[in-house]
């Protein structure tokens, strides 16, 4: 369909190409709506763009605009691949198959739709059927729920050609629909288990919904704690065992409660059941079974199960999934509590973590996030370096500490990107300091477990250095404790392309984990900075000042450095002192503070 360009459309649309796509309104009113909505999705690797956000009656009222612009407009839930209608009082609901106009009774093998949604990037595809031609524009949205919460859509505009593929199509449509089923099957089901994948779950557990619309029902999600250790101890193929054994007993579990069972994805699984169905004796004998199948003298098996009991119906099957996952994560660190459910102040929790969510994009574009540092001191209290942490400066004037949004970002997949944002305000910090009173001072910056699946750090923290011309021994790298026990070979590999390119490695929080000692003997790095947990027990715990004393004494004889965080007190400061601890960092000293600060206290000799 030729688009007019000399008009004002609002919502334009980029493709992959960069080719402008227009489509929706140029009508009073829509304009301003979409120059003022707030987008929520991050650019995509793919070049999408961010996707715009709306209430269920802005998106009505907006479907009622341009219903004559196309042969057909319609909004989709391509995951569950169900046309959304929305009422006058804002109500979603789901309806049709979205595939039934142009493949009858199967789904699209390769869906554009599906494509947009998972990208946040316009696509545009072609499907044959019955002498005509379909072309479909899919354009990915974000419709708003009552309760605050969003998900996923696409807005897909149609045109139909009555030409279509002529007569031929019809001879081949029997081989054609054979083909679609076997692609169908393989596009639906999970290679090693052959349990549903995500889409074909979301798919099926719908179909199952529509199907007994007075039936009540319950959301399951898995996850096996520390599942990387058995791939570490045994081997992948162990690991692809356990999922296996795993699948097969919740398959059991979805078949005699009639429901319906996939793999999320790694060791995660969903169940969808009848609520009458539901016991959670079902839950506990699985997870008894797979314990006594799977636990051995180096690693005990512990599975822990999210249960949310369906409200809403209408509701998108990931945001169940969604809910039954954050009634999970409340035990997941837990070896005695195998199931939890979602409640009210997990919803609460749930908006807020979303909120952090939705508005991390716009807050790292406008540079709501600010470094802060937090001095290392010799032993004679002179400054030597700091550590750069992160604040959130809220626009209301309000701080959010780290605690309260890290590990949301972590869950979403998104502290890579924050990550990489303190990285480079320090290094361009240690480019300022060159030739000032600041220019021996070095700084630490802080590695997430998730860096290493997420981007190159090697490659990321290289290009920084070379791109601000900064030595790389003035810049140490923070790596976590638990970071390098779930992939020891890969963290030590990274580490050792660091030390032999010049930088500093530091394992940070050591002795808060309970594999400490074997880290040090085979992880090669050059600080040692002791949890403050430790430190805050020697005042007490005799035990405890041993065990300290003893790692202190173990590190410098490796040749590392010790930093001890997490110093309050003179006493405390006294006591590592007659350790042979020479390296501090805690609120005796300073708190973090703003660069500026932290620059003026130095001049001071305040530290």
């Amino acid at each position: 369909m030729k688009c007019e360009t000399d008009r004002n459309l609002s919502f334009p649309m980029r493709n992959c190409s960069g080719k402008r796509q227009c489509f929706l309104v140029k009508e009073a009113g829509f304009d301003d709506m979409q120059r003022n909505r707030k987008s929520t999705q991050p650019h995509s690797e793919e070049g999408g763009i961010r996707a715009a956000e709306y209430t269920a009656k802005e998106m009505k009222t907006l479907l009622d605009h341009v219903s004559g612009m196309y042969d057909l407009v319609r909004v989709v839930d391509p995951i569950e691949c169900r046309i959304l209608e929305f009422g006058q009082d804002g109500q979603v609901s789901r309806k049709d198959r979205c595939y039934g106009i142009w493949n009858a009774n199967q789904k699209c093998v390769n869906c554009s739709s599906a494509l947009a949604c998972r990208t946040g990037c316009h696509q545009e595809k072609e499907e044959s059927f019955e002498d005509r031609l379909f072309h479909i524009q899919s354009n990915p949205v974000r419709l708003k729920m009552p309760d605050g919460g969003s998900y996923d859509a696409v807005v897909e505009l149609v045109s139909i050609d009555q030409k279509g593929r002529g007569d031929s199509a019809a001879n081949d449509r029997a081989a054609e629909n054979q083909d679609y089923r076997a692609a169908r099957h393989q596009a639906q089901h999970d290679y090693l288990t052959n349990v549903l994948n995500p889409d074909g779950f979301s798919e099926l557990s719908r179909e199952e919904i529509v199907k007994n619309p007075k039936a009540s029902w319950v959301m399951i999600t898995s996850n096996i704690m520390d599942f990387r250790l058995i791939n570490t101890l045994f081997g992948s193929q162990k690991g692809n065992e356990v999922i296996v054994q795993n699948a097969a007993e919740l398959e059991k579990i979805a078949r005699m409660g009639k429901g319906v069972c996939g793999r999320l994805g790694g060791d995660q699984f969903a169940v969808l059941l009848s609520e009458k169905m539901y016991r959670e004796e079902l839950l506990n004998s699985a997870a008894k079974k797979l314990k006594e199948a799977f636990s051995s003298g180096q690693y005990t098996f512990c599975i822990h199960f999210g249960v949310y009991h369906v409200e809403d119906p209408s509701l998108p099957v990931s945001v169940m999934c969604d809910r039954a996952n954050t009634a999970l994560r409340t035990i997941r660190e837990d070896h005695r509590e195998t199931v939890a459910y979602f409640n009210e102040q997990m919803m609460q929790k749930s908006l807020y973590e979303q909120g952090i969510i939705s508005g991390f994009e716009n807050a790292l574009k406008d540079g709501q996030f600010r470094m802060y540092l937090q001095p290392l001191v010799f032993e004679d209290g002179r400054t030597c370096g700091a550590e750069a942490l992160v604040r959130w400066h809220r626009p209301d004037g309000s701080v959010t500490m780290p605690g309260d949004f890290i590990e949301t970002l972590e869950h979403a997949g998104l502290i890579h990107r924050l990550d990489m944002y303190i990285w480079e305000c320090a290094v361009k910090q240690l480019q300022a300091w060159d030739r000032t009173p600041w220019q021996d001072l070095f700084l630490s910056v802080n590695m997430s477990a998730k860096d290493f699946y997420s981007v190159d750090v090697y490659q990321v923290l290289t290009g920084l250095i070379d791109r601000y011309q900064v030595p790389a021994g003035r810049l140490r790298v923070e790596i976590t404790e638990t970071a390098l026990l779930e992939d020891p070979e890969s963290g030590n590999e990274v580490i050792e392309k660091l030390r032999q390119r010049g930088f500093l490695v530091e394992i940070d929080d050591f002795g808060k984990g309970y594999s400490s000692l074997g880290l040090l003997k085979d992880i090669k790095a050059d600080v040692l900075k002791i949890d403050m947990s430790l430190l805050r027990e020697i005042e007490v715990k005799k035990r405890s000042r041993i065990i300290l004393e003893s790692i202190i004494r173990m590190a410098l004889a490796l040749g590392m450095e010790v930093v001890t965080e997490g110093v309050e007190t003179q006493a405390q400061l006294k006591s590592l002192k007659e350790m042979g601890c020479r390296y501090f960092q805690g609120y005796l000293f300073s708190r973090p503070v703003p660069a500026r600060e932290f620059e003026a206290s130095c001049l001071k000799g305040e530290q």
